[in-house]
């Protein structure tokens, strides 16, 4: 798997109208009814493969913590009142399950779409169904996204999710493009794997070079747990909404070191290992 696109968005909270104003200006897809979640994941699907001659068969999976938020809390704020009712669209605006279908009609593809949602390592499934696609079922062209919408809106969000450095709740629709082909690659994905427990990871880390790691909130939690070289440990930036740990791959991949790591853990210390060699 050859890494040939990234892309990174990472606001303060926005409205939807604004992001689709943004939009308007790179694609003629009419999204004025969509969900702002819609919008972004659009956006940025379409700005990841900017200049990129992808194939009309390209996959799209989309990994989100939380989804259409601001529709759903729209939609139970009108459920919950006497003095309103459910408006069509909002209703509409609800389902993710739409999102890889406009995202296809903006890219014009045929390919499979697929939505992912799993508590604090989305974007990591995602990406483990993606890798399994792309070796057992010759799916060649591959985009994968970590979008959600900012939650600083939401009351009481943090007693609701992990968000254990406490920072604030961001936009972010952030893609990556693979395919099958070396030339004019960023990166190759040189191993991907699930470890059930640390003393697995670790086992596998003493067998691997890597001249930077990255960690998730949760790796970063129990690294003193963790026997990667401390020094290396890279200083994440910013990048704190749902899908964060794809910002933070696209971070390391920037560096373009020559090889580099980046670990997820989750409550219960089960981890996801990336595994990056930059393409000289």
């Amino acid at each position: 798997m050859y890494i040939k696109s990234v892309y990174k968005l990472l606001n303060e909270n926005r409205t939807a109208k604004e992001y689709r104003k943004d939009l308007k200006e790179i694609s003629s897809l009419n999204l004025r009814r969509n969900s702002k979640f819609n919008v972004m994941a659009v956006y940025g699907a379409i700005k990841a493969l900017s200049n990129i001659k992808y194939k009309d068969t390209l996959s799209t999976y989309i990994s989100s913590e939380y989804g259409c938020i601001e529709d759903l809390l729209k939609v139970l704020n009108q459920i919950n009142s006497d003095d309103s009712f459910v408006m069509p669209f909002d209703f509409l605006n609800v389902n993710t399950n739409n999102t890889g279908f406009v995202i296809s009609q903006a890219l014009e593809v045929f390919g499979n779409n697929i939505n992912i949602t799993s508590e604090d390592l989305s974007f990591e499934k995602a990406f483990e169904l993606a890798y399994f696609d792309f070796h057992y079922k010759k799916v060649s062209d591959i985009l994968i996204g970590g979008v959600d919408e900012s939650l600083d809106k939401v009351l009481s969000a943090n007693s609701n999710i992990n968000n254990l450095e406490n920072l604030v709740s961001k936009d972010g629709s952030s893609w990556i493009y693979i395919n099958d082909e070396k030339i004019n690659s960023l990166a190759k994905v040189k191993h991907f794997d699930f470890f059930v427990n640390v003393n697995e990871l670790n086992s596998y880390l003493k067998t691997i070079d890597y001249k930077v790691v990255g960690l998730n909130q949760f790796a970063k939690k129990y690294v003193s747990e963790l026997e990667v070289n401390k020094e290396l440990v890279y200083k994440n930036q910013d990048n704190f909404y749902g899908t964060y740990s794809v910002a933070d791959i696209i971070d390391i991949l920037n560096e373009k070191k020559e090889s580099a790591i980046y670990i997820s853990l989750d409550s219960k210390k089960r981890a996801y290992l990336f595994y990056f060699e930059n393409i000289k």
